[in-house]
């Protein structure tokens, strides 16, 4: 299997993938802004919840479930945003996405008390987990394979970016005078990204893979050449071999058996799903949530008041935002491999300093210089996460699926991370109180058991077009043709394919591969109906 060569850089195509991830930041904006909204007296008074000494101890399992209910929403979200992306389309799932997160943010902002609060934040977790239950689907269904990590990479870009004005606009609202603008105002601004959405989306093209297994190839083939045309190249080979194989794999996969048992049930899809759960299971297992558990600790004991330590944890949080850059332009040229085991590698040795420091230095707080290496550690950690696991995570779940399951196989990945939060966020409080330190020991060991596991279990999927990476599980015969068996005769200006041997055994006209298409199609509609 050789990769494709590549495609100019298309401003247009990347743009595109730019707004819909902007899904991605909506989700991590709702995501965020509640734990400085948490952290204002002004709303667990409004509420009930506390005051200015935090809260009281009989609310804590309110507190508590506005963050469950929000995960337990995620996946609800996930499950029912795959069955619209299915059946009516990427922009359709988008759209439903964005419908949910309005109402949510909506009501979040003008809940009287927590009983509306609770169920508002469950339609906002539904919502906004589908964003990236979709977002990943949609852009690499659109992006050019050379490109790929790039553009699907801006999901977790956006990740970071959503964190990251969630906590600087918390941090805005801290000079705030009047309490309830304080905390409503922030979760206000919620509503703002989902309309930018929907708004955008008029603009935005369907997936030609969607429409193509809808047996609709003229629009299809009107998408391809919108965004994969070559303007240096007359005979736009480039779109046509990519719109050609992707045809003739759509022919094929409609004939397939797609239902959520078959990925279980067919060994080849089951390795897939699996690697996706686990791989979510193990981005969570890193001790993300510890970290940041212990991260006002340090604060504190260095001498830094409340303001300072929102100030240090928003500069932080700004770090998922560079990592995930980062990772995104670069992992075109080293790989999502390369960049997951480096990533959790960075992770493991981080948080081994970080339980040194908390074990010798924590509980006293006198040695300045030991509580200034754990809080390099906390931040030497955020981006060791950010530019490996988790800008690589969302481009490669997006890839290894093919196009009939690739919708419900990330909406398992990204309801499984749900699943695993969920418990850790129960979890995690008593396991500081009862361990101490020693917490810290479970997510070494888990994620240095997962490095093993993830070194074999990990594929390389760089500059791979998505309908060839079925070889890679072993299932060559479900790939129709490859991109190097398709070329351009500029003599005849005819789209010529080969079989393995190199013997020509089509040639197609150009502006015929639509034609050509439909015809497949319309045999396999026979076929069906005998």
């Amino acid at each position: 299997m050789t990769s494709i060569k590549r495609l100019p850089f298309r401003w247009k195509n990347f743009f595109i993938c730019f707004a819909i991830s902007l899904g991605a930041l909506a989700y991590g904006y709702l995501a965020a802004i509640v734990s400085t909204t948490l952290g204002k007296p002004a709303f667990l008074e409004y509420m009930g919840l506390g005051d200015e000494k935090g809260v009281f101890p009989n609310k804590e399992n309110l507190v508590g479930a506005i963050t469950s209910i929000f995960q337990g929403g995620a996946i609800v979200g996930c499950l029912c945003s795959c069955y619209i992306t299915d059946t009516y389309g990427r922009k359709a799932g988008m759209i439903y996405c964005s419908v949910l997160s309005i109402l949510g943010a909506a009501g979040l902002t003008g809940s009287p008390s927590i009983a509306p609060f609770l169920v508002f934040r469950f339609f906002a977790g539904a919502g906004s987990w589908g964003y990236v239950a979709v977002v990943p689907v949609f852009c690499s269904e659109l992006a050019p394979p050379a490109a790929r990590g790039f553009f699907v990479g801006m999901t977790g870009v956006m990740l970071g970016l959503g964190y990251a004005v969630a906590n600087y606009f918390g941090l805005a609202f801290y000079y705030e005078s009047d309490p309830l603008i304080s905390w409503r105002a922030p979760l206000g601004i919620q509503l703002i990204f989902p309309a930018i959405i929907l708004l955008l989306l008029l603009f935005i093209p369907e997936s030609p893979r969607f429409y193509l297994m809808r047996g609709k190839t003229d629009q299809a083939w009107s998408v391809i050449k919108s965004i994969h045309q070559d303007p240096n190249d007359p005979d736009d080979e480039y779109a046509r071999r990519e719109f050609y194989q992707m045809s003739q794999q759509a022919t094929f996969d409609r004939t397939v058996n797609s239902s959520w048992l078959q990925m279980f049930k067919r060994p080849s899809y089951r390795k897939r799903t699996l690697f996706v759960i686990c791989l979510m299971l193990l981005s969570q297992s890193t001790a993300e949530l510890v970290v940041n558990q212990y991260e006002p600790t340090f604060y504190s004991k260095l001498g830094f008041g409340t303001l300072d330590r929102l100030i240090l944890q928003s500069g932080r949080n700004s770090l998922a935002f560079v990592g995930n850059l980062g990772g995104s332009f670069i992992m075109d040229r080293f790989g999502r491999r390369k960049l997951l085991l480096t990533g959790l590698a960075g992770c493991i040795v981080c948080l081994c300093i970080e339980a040194a420091m908390v074990a010798e230095y924590a509980e006293a707080g006198t040695n300045k210089a030991g509580l200034g290496v754990g809080v390099a550690a906390l931040f030497a950690f955020l981006l060791f996460f950010s530019m490996g696991m988790d800008a690589a995570t969302w481009v490669i779940i997006s890839e290894i699926f093919p196009n009939f399951i690739r919708a419900k196989g990330i909406a398992l990945a990204v309801a499984s991370k749900s699943a695993i939060n969920i418990l850790y966020l129960q979890f995690t409080p008593q396991g500081f109180s009862n361990l101490g330190w020693k917490y810290f020991l479970i997510y070494i060991c888990i994620s240095s058991v997962g490095y093993v596991w993830l070194y074999w279990a990990t594929p390389e999927t760089k500059g791979i077009p998505l309908e060839e990476i079925a070889a890679i599980y072993g299932d060559k015969d479900d790939i129709m043709v490859y991109q190097h068996q398709i070329n351009v005769d500029h003599n005849t200006h005819k789209l010529v394919v080969e079989d393995e041997g190199g013997a020509t055994v089509e040639m197609v006209d150009q502006g015929a591969e639509t034609q050509k298409s439909s015809t497949a199609h319309k045999e396999v509609i026979d076929r069906e109906e005998v």
